[in-house]
């Protein structure tokens, strides 16, 4: 006859797996908070990596020009002045990081002349990507100021870069209000002239 021994088997209890889905829980919510932190900087990078990109092509395409009147989508296309995965689907209209509109057009730089700058607008940047995009350094882009009409205010001029206080105080009064304009080659003093000035 054989003898049945009952081996002392080890498992896990309750208490112990509640701790360790507890733990995968606290990790996944860390992750995902790191990732979307992750994605909003890059984000942003890439956002002011577009405009600085665009507006050096631009530039650099105009540069024999004495205006800016023909800038189009047509000639932005044709001429590769914006990168092609800006484009959306059917090549239609162009989109920033975040998914929204942009449109880049011919302005004017003074009373004196009509298309001697161009903007490129930017619609819908959360508030934390505003403020880092408008007090990062863009002298050497050639950009002068960010404008943009908003409901409280009316017409708004800022002369770029700002600090980080001033972009903060902008973007919480402009947040989901406002297309802002980031503007090259204007003449700052005309432009100002008669606007609401952000300090």
């Amino acid at each position: 006859m054989k003898n049945f021994e009952i081996k002392n088997q080890n498992g896990r209890s309750m208490i112990e797996m509640l701790g360790v889905l507890a733990i995968i829980g606290v990790l996944s919510v860390g992750g995902i908070a790191g990732y979307s932190k992750a994605m909003m900087k890059y984000r942003i990078n890439k956002t002011i990596e577009q405009i600085t990109l665009i507006a050096g092509n631009i530039r650099a395409f105009f540069a024999t020009q004495r205006s800016y009147e023909d800038l189009n989508d047509t000639i932005l296309k044709k001429a590769k002045l914006v990168p092609d995965e800006m484009w959306n689907e059917d090549k239609t209209a162009l989109v920033n990081a975040f998914g929204y509109m942009v449109a880049v057009q011919a302005t004017s730089k003074s009373t004196h002349d009509s298309y001697g700058a161009f903007y490129i607008q930017l619609r819908g940047i959360p508030e934390e990507a505003c403020i880092d995009i408008l007090s990062h350094d863009w002298q050497a882009s050639g950009m002068v100021a960010i404008y943009t009409d908003t409901s409280s205010k009316g017409e708004v001029i800022a002369k770029v870069p700002l600090s980080v206080e001033a972009a903060t105080n902008f973007c919480a009064d402009n947040s989901g209000d406002t297309d802002t304009l980031f503007m090259f080659d204007i003449d700052w003093n005309w432009w100002s002239d008669g606007l609401y000035i952000y300090e």
